[in-house]
């Protein structure tokens, strides 16, 4: 009979669970994670509550290179308590005053999108990437969350993720601080890591932090960054201050934050968040995010020549092919840098090049500017 304490001991089948489970040492899919009921389910957690079981098992390091050593074995809850999480999820959601949501890199996982914590063995590894991330679409939970926003449930949303997907979802873009740099916005580039945020950005989500009472922390590995205050001040204040509610993590993966989670919930965001929109029975017909076609290209805009909202000027802002573009907000790092209108992408998306580099601006952008509602200066 085939034995697990060494290779000496029998020849075991690689791929085969006993294999497995000594290659993992005695670990196997479907253990449950050995700790203490508030570090698997929250401080709202329930006793009873079974610990999650283990779906995918790895070695290593979450994000190695942040400094974050947990290692990325994933997680799921079983049905009866994801269900009652889910539960306690909609009565949280309902009695927030200002519910911000705060999201990673697993967010958009399930769009094609790459991520740095999912390992080869991820539950989400069958995921082929995109040929052209500009091309990935939202995912349930996006439009879930758009949906919740709509609704008034969810009222602010800090964004790692620079993919723009919240707002394909329709998400208003004014409701949206994408710290780290977007995709779809020439005058916020990606910021890397050795890099310094756009202290407009950073400043509104200072703000942002103080009116949080409940965080919805969503597919993040919590590595240490500095926007992880937005889910750290919502967790440690409700420690000490009843009126808020605190932070609920999703996510496969364990975080240094799960003790000091209201809720902690293991399972694929999009199935949970398909779960919330049945119960709140919320209306998921898709926003349009297309601007209106009667303008050609040249749109009628609240701003001044400075970029900023100015409701007794009424600008035209042309956004046709060869159109010369500056960028005006001074806490841009291009700030300054001129370009040109280049063409639109297969999505209706205007592609910009700025300084000789190639930037996108999201259509979505357009009705929010003529609305008046961008929420610093124009992007160019």
């Amino acid at each position: 009979m085939t034995q697990l304490l060494g290779k000496s001991e029998g020849n075991l089948d690689v791929g085969s669970m006993e294999f497995l489970s000594w290659l993992w040492g005695g670990k196997k899919l479907g253990d449950r994670l050995g700790c203490d009921c508030t570090s698997a389910h929250g401080r709202l957690g329930k006793s009873e509550w079974a610990a999650p079981r283990i779906v995918s098992y790895s070695t290593e390091a979450s994000r190695k290179d942040q400094g974050n050593t947990i290692e990325s074995t994933e997680y799921q809850d079983d049905d009866d308590v994801l269900l009652a999480k889910v539960d306690m999820i909609v009565s949280l959601i309902k009695q927030a005053s200002f519910c911000t949501v705060y999201t990673g890199a697993g967010l958009s996982r399930t769009a094609g999108i790459e991520d740095y914590a999912s390992k080869d063995t991820s539950i989400h590894s069958n995921i082929k990437p995109l040929g052209s991330p500009f091309n990935a679409q939202p995912t349930m939970a996006h439009r879930v969350l758009a949906a919740l926003q709509k609704h008034g449930y969810l009222h602010h949303y800090v964004q790692q993720n620079h993919d723009g997907l919240p707002q394909k979802a329709g998400f208003p873009q004014e409701k949206m601080n994408e710290i780290h740099g977007a995709w779809y916005d020439p005058s916020n580039p990606v910021v890397q890591f050795s890099g310094k945020l756009r202290s407009d950005m950073f400043n509104w989500m200072k703000v942002v932090e103080k009116k949080t009472d409940l965080c919805l922390c969503l597919g993040t590995s919590l590595s240490g960054m500095n926007a992880d205050r937005i889910a750290e001040t919502p967790a440690y204040r409700s420690l000490e201050e009843e009126d808020i509610i605190g932070t609920v993590i999703i996510n496969l993966q364990r975080t240094r934050l799960d003790d000091k989670s209201a809720l902690r919930v293991w399972g694929s965001l999009d199935h949970i968040f398909e779960l919330i929109a049945q119960k709140l029975e919320l209306d998921m017909v898709p926003v349009v995010i297309d601007p209106p076609l009667s303008f050609n290209d040249q749109f009628p805009i609240p701003y001044n020549a400075a970029g900023l909202y100015d409701p007794n000027c009424t600008m035209i802002w042309d956004l046709r092919d060869n159109a010369a573009v500056v960028v005006t907000n001074p806490d841009a790092c291009n700030f300054g840098q001129e370009g040109a209108i280049f063409a639109k992408d297969d999505q209706q998306n205007y592609i910009v090049h700025i300084n000789y580099r190639e930037h996108r601006l999201g259509k979505w952008w357009i009705q929010t500017i003529m609305n008046g509602k961008c929420p610093s200066h124009l992007p160019f």
